[in-house]
């Protein structure tokens, strides 16, 4: 993909008319900003309680099942519609379409359907006076470890809780007829 090998050190690109340019990056302890000419995409990712993902040390987002990415874009088109999806796997998000100001915002769970590892994550749409413009961002998706997995499966707690029980009623049962049985 021509985002992939137009990106920068940092997993980030903007392409324009089929040709990469210089991207203007900003990030925050939890948010990442591309910016070309007037027109912005900021990306912001919760976990499944609603708390802001930190950047991990390469200024990515590592994300998971459950996660959620939330995209504001500035300075589109007004009333176009941008379009957001996931590549390596392709697999659309969604659409933002953009409001009288040029601005919008959206959020999605991020698909479970993604295989781990690098992924980019893409916004595209047309600007005032540039069409076909591409916003890539590179994040990372973990699978849930086998342990969270089990654990987070609600069939799984309650044999788990049945088994507790079980276990806890067997050696009084046994207690009972030992101390009912003559000697």
């Amino acid at each position: 993909m021509l985002a992939e090998k137009a990106e920068d050190a940092r997993g980030a690109a903007i392409i324009v008319d089929g040709n990469a340019v210089a991207l203007d990056m900003k990030t925050t302890a939890s948010s990442v900003s591309l910016s070309y000419l007037n027109a912005t995409v900021e990306v912001r990712c919760f976990d499944a309680n609603g708390n802001e993902l930190a950047l991990n040390g390469e200024s990515r987002f590592v994300v998971r099942k459950g996660d959620m990415v939330q995209v504001t874009v500035s300075g589109f088109r007004p009333g176009s519609n941008v379009n957001v999806a996931v590549f390596s796997d392709p697999t659309a998000l969604g659409t933002i379409t953009a409001d009288s100001t040029g601005a919008g915002q959206q959020q999605w769970l991020v698909p479970d359907s993604l295989s781990p590892g690098d992924h980019t994550l893409v916004a595209s749409g047309d600007l005032p006076a540039v069409a076909d413009t591409v916003f890539g961002l590179r994040v990372q998706f973990q699978r849930e470890s086998l342990v969270a997995r089990i654990s987070s499966s609600t069939a799984v707690r309650v044999l788990l809780v049945l088994a507790v029980l079980v276990g806890l009623f067997i050696p009084a049962g046994r207690r009972r007829r030992t101390q009912a049985e003559p000697v």
